[in-house]
C-alpha cells in the first residue's frame, strides 16, 4: 500500500531527488491546488537525469519549471476542448438538418430504424441485438427526458425535432450516429461539415472523415479528464493513411509508417483545418503556440523538447515566437 504523505513530506522527497524549489510556500501551495501525482508523476519524466538507477532530476532543476510544464499543458488541454466543442457543434447540427431535411421534424419519422444501418451485431441486457437497436434505445429514451427545452416542444408542438433532441447527445453518441447513416446522409453530413458541394465527397474524404471524428473524440476524453495532452498519441484512434491528406501535410507512406500523422496534436491540428468551423483550428492553434510562446520565453530550451513530443515542425511552433 502506498503510504500518504503530507506537503513537507512531498517537499522534503523531492528535495532528495535533487529537485530545487524558488519559493518552497507558494509549491505547498500547488501541490495542494493540483495534486502531487498530477504536477510530478505527469511531468517529471522531461525533466529527469537519463540512465540514472535512482530517480533523480537533472542538476539546477526547479518546481517552478515542473509547474510550468503542468501549466502549459493545461492551456493546450483548454484549447483542445474548445476546439472539440466546435465540432461537436457542427456534427449536431449537419446531422440534425440531414435528418430533418430527409426524414421530417417528428421523433417517429426520422428515427425510424429504416433510416439507418443495423452496424454490428452486439450484446445488449444478456441477449443478442445489434448496434442499431441500442442506439435507438438511447435516442428514444431522450424524447421522454423531463428537462428543458424537451418539455416546452413535447407540450406546445407535439413532437422534438432533431435539432433539439441532439442537443442531450454526447460527442460519442454523434460520432457513433454518423457511423449508422446511410450512404446519402453519411455524404450530406460531410459536405457541410467540410464546407464542400456533395459531389466532391470522395471515398478519401469519407474515410477521413470518419478517423478525424474517433481522433478528435480521442483527444476531447483525454483532455476532459485531465490526462497528459501535449505529447498524446491514441493507439486505438488513429487515423488511417489517406494519400490526399498526408500529401498536404508532407508526410510520406514511409514517415507514418514510423509514427507520424496518425493521432498526435499535429494532426489533430490539420484535421481541424479540414473543417468548415474554421474556429476549431483557431482555437486550438492559439492555446498551443501562444502557450508554447509564452513558456519558451522562460525555458527556450523546451522549444525543442515539445516539438518532438507534439510531432509539430519546428519551424511551426516559432511562427508566434517572431
Amino acid at each position: 500500500m502506498k503510504p500518504f504523505t503530507d506537503k513537507e513530506q512531498q517537499i522534503a522527497i523531492l528535495n532528495r531527488r535533487n529537485l530545487n524549489f524558488i519559493d518552497v510556500e507558494k509549491a505547498k501551495k500547488l501541490l495542494m491546488r493540483y495534486g502531487y501525482y498530477e504536477v510530478v508523476n505527469g511531468y517529471k519524466t522531461f525533466l529527469l537525469k537519463e540512465e540514472c538507477e535512482s530517480e533523480e532530476f537533472k542538476d539546477g532543476e526547479t518546481f517552478e519549471h515542473l509547474i510550468a510544464l503542468y501549466e502549459l499543458d493545461k492551456d493546450i488541454r483548454n484549447g483542445v476542448m474548445k476546439a472539440s466543442l466546435e465540432i461537436e457543434l457542427s456534427l449536431r447540427t449537419a446531422i440534425a438538418y440531414t435528418l430533418a431535411e430527409d426524414f421530417g421534424v417528428h421523433q417517429r419519422d426520422y428515427l425510424h430504424y429504416r433510416n439507418f444501418r443495423q452496424g454490428d451485431s452486439i450484446w445488449g441486457n444478456g441477449s443478442p441485438t445489434n448496434e442499431r437497436a441500442v442506439l435507438l434505445n438511447k435516442l428514444n429514451a431522450l424524447t421522454n427526458k423531463n428537462i428543458e427545452p424537451l418539455n416546452h416542444y413535447r407540450a406546445f408542438h407535439g413532437h422534438i425535432p432533431p435539432w433539439i433532441l441532439l442537443k442531450e447527445t454526447t460527442f460519442g453518441n454523434l460520432k457513433h450516429l454518423f457511423k449508422l447513416l446511410k450512404g446519402p446522409q453519411k455524404d450530406k453530413v460531410i459536405s457541410i461539415c467540410y464546407g464542400i458541394n456533395i459531389d466532391e465527397v470522395t471515398e478519401e474524404k469519407k474515410s477521413l472523415f470518419k478517423d478525424s471524428l474517433s481522433v478528435i473524440n480521442s483527444f476531447r476524453n483525454r483532455a476532459a479528464h485531465s490526462g497528459r495532452i501535449f505529447n498524446y498519441k491514441s493507439n486505438l484512434h488513429i487515423l488511417q493513411f489517406n494519400q490526399e491528406f498526408h500529401s498536404e501535410i508532407g508526410i510520406t507512406a514511409a514517415s507514418y509508417r514510423n509514427g507520424l500523422g496518425k493521432s498526435d496534436l499535429y494532426t489533430l491540428s490539420k484535421l481541424l483545418s479540414r473543417f468548415e468551423n474554421s474556429l476549431a483550428k483557431i482555437n486550438l492553434d492559439f492555446y498551443t503556440t501562444y502557450s508554447i510562446d509564452k513558456h519558451c520565453q522562460i525555458y527556450p530550451d523546451d522549444l525543442m523538447l515539445l516539438s518532438q513530443e507534439m510531432n509539430f515542425p519546428l519551424e511551426e511552433l516559432k511562427y508566434n515566437q517572431q
